[in-house]
Order: C-alpha cells, then structure tokens, then sequence
C-alpha cells in the first residue's frame, strides 16, 4: 500500500528525507512512498491532520499545535532537523543598502526598523524577529510592524524599500534577493536561537491502522539522516550526499556545495524537546494558544526505539 508522503515547499528543509529516498532507503524497506508536493503548511497541516497524507515534515507552528487533536493525534516520531549553533539555512535578511551603508550592524539597530512578518502572529518569523529583538534588549514595541507575507510579495517589499527586515528561509530565495540587489542576509537564525526545524510526523490513521510501516519507515529514515549528519558533521561521502540532495532539489549542486548551511540532526533521530517547549511557551505567553499540548503524547519515541535497537545507536557504531 502505497505511503504519501507530503513534502514542503522548500525541498531543503527535508534534506534528511531526500537522502533516505534518493538513496532507495525505503524501497529497500519494502515502502512505496509517494513524495508529493504538500505546499505551504497552510496546506500540509490539513493534510496531515485529517489523514489525507500519511507522513510528511512538521515543525512547531502555532497552526501545527491548533490542528493537534487529543482524540486523534498525529505524532512526531523522529528528528527531522534543528536550528543550532553554525546550522541551519534560515535567515533575517535585509534591505542591501541598510547593511551596506552600516545603519543594521548590531541587534540593537532593530529599534525604529520595518520589519515584514506575517500575518499570522504564531508563525515562525514572529518567533524569530522576537528572540533577534531580545538580543538588543527591545521587543516588538520598539519596531514598525509591517504585515507582509512569505515569497514574492516579501520580496518585492523589500526590494522596493517598504520594509527594511524580513525572514527568509530558502536558501534559493536568498540566492535570488543577493543576486537581484533586493536583499542580503544579515543574520542566520542559528547564530541567535535554537529551534526545533522539523519532525517526521505520522498522520493519526497512519500510525493506528498501517504500525507495521510506521516501524518500517522510521528504521529506513534513520539511515537517511545518518547518511546526512556523517556527510556534514564528519565529512564521509559528502559530495555523494551534496549530488543526491542536488538531483532530489533540483538546486545547483556547486550552490549546495558552497552556499549551503546543513540543518543540525540527531544521528539517532533524538528531537530537542528544550527548543519545542520554548515554542509552546512562546504562543502561550502571547495568548495565541487555547488549549495544551502535552509533548508526552505528541513526541512518540517507541518507534525510534525500535529502530535503534536494530540499528544500534549512532555512539555504538564508532
């Protein structure tokens, strides 16, 4: 039976998940995984949430934990990527001539600036001009909030000047505003907070009616993101990786291999709980989250656990 896998927009930010299924991973496994464009997780929280897809990379988005159903939970199951320090390709970028002219070069020159964030106050641009802002001791009093949403029309703002700041996650994107003179990147998010990127999430059909390919997948994963963190973090078989992320993309293999900021993973799928609740706590604090979600239930760890007692884990293998 065939597993449908929703994949972002953004291809990198599963760059774990390419390497499991451009090296045949799963298809080894016995899986036939369908990887789908899910769009925006606008789109792909839906999906995942009612079953429509059965698996696909999720991150702690306020509109993750509102779609979260105690009586019908979807589940994370295994690291998918972090934010952490020298990883991650996320970014504040800004307006070319602010940086050039040296009116951004610290946190504290955020006071007074435009900043371009979406509509959607739980979204994770807010989370992340949030804690930028906190560096320089201001908040988000101290700045002109402009509402501007992610893509095109961020874009063009700041191409046009409306906006002095925004985020940019795509490393495509910021290759594109560099190039055109719209934008530069002015600071990587890991180089002011932690975040947990993504998770491998199952859909609550997926993981009640099909438990014998939830196991299955989660074991042919993990050599996936093993795949990765040895090529990143160990430098074994790097260029092979760079040409499988490059083919699974269809982003320029020498960008890749000279532009890219590799996300930070667990070699044994381990999620950072720490960074997770900081995000609860963030919607919390601004009111924006209703109910609670308990991490107990929402982080599911047997089916890693599993897998690793047939792998062994990452530390036993050197």
């Amino acid at each position: 039976m065939q597993i449908k896998l929703g994949m972002p927009e953004g291809l990198l930010h599963a760059a774990p998940t390419l390497v499991a299924l451009g090296r045949g991973y799963f298809e080894r496994d016995g899986l036939d995984v369908q990887a789908l464009n899910a769009g925006s997780h606008y789109f792909s929280i839906p999906a995942i949430a009612s079953g429509e897809m059965d698996v696909s990379p999720q991150g702690p988005l306020l509109d993750f934990f509102r779609a979260w159903d105690p009586k019908r939970p979807m589940i994370w199951v295994a690291d998918q990527g972090s934010v952490r320090a020298g990883h991650g390709e996320a970014a504040i970028v800004a307006r070319t001539a602010l940086v050039e002219s040296g009116a951004l070069k610290d946190y504290a020159d955020l006071k007074g600036k435009r900043i371009g964030l979406s509509h959607v106050r739980g979204d994770h641009d807010w989370m992340t001009l949030g804690a930028a802002l906190r560096q320089g001791g201001l908040t988000f009093d101290d700045v002109e909030i402009v509402i501007c949403d992610f893509g095109e029309e961020r874009h063009r703002a700041l191409a046009e000047g409306r906006i002095d700041l925004a985020t940019v996650g795509r490393l495509r994107s910021q290759r594109q505003g560099r190039e055109s003179g719209a934008f530069v990147v002015w600071r990587h998010e890991h180089e002011f907070r932690e975040r947990q990127e993504r998770a491998i999430t199952f859909s609550f059909r997926f993981w009640t009616e099909r438990p014998d390919e939830a196991q299955r997948f989660v074991t042919a994963y993990l050599h996936g993101l093993r795949d990765y963190y040895n090529a990143f973090e160990r430098g074994i078989d790097r260029d092979g990786v760079l040409q499988v992320l490059a083919k699974q993309s269809g982003e320029p293999l020498e960008v890749l291999a000279t532009e890219m900021v590799p996300t930070s993973v667990d070699p044994d799928g381990r999620m950072n709980v720490k960074a997770i609740q900081a995000d609860l706590d963030f919607f919390r604090d601004q009111k924006l989250l209703e109910s609670d979600v308990p991490l107990d239930r929402l982080i599911d760890q047997r089916y890693l656990e599993t897998a690793l007692a047939e792998l062994r884990r990452y530390g036993q293998l050197r």
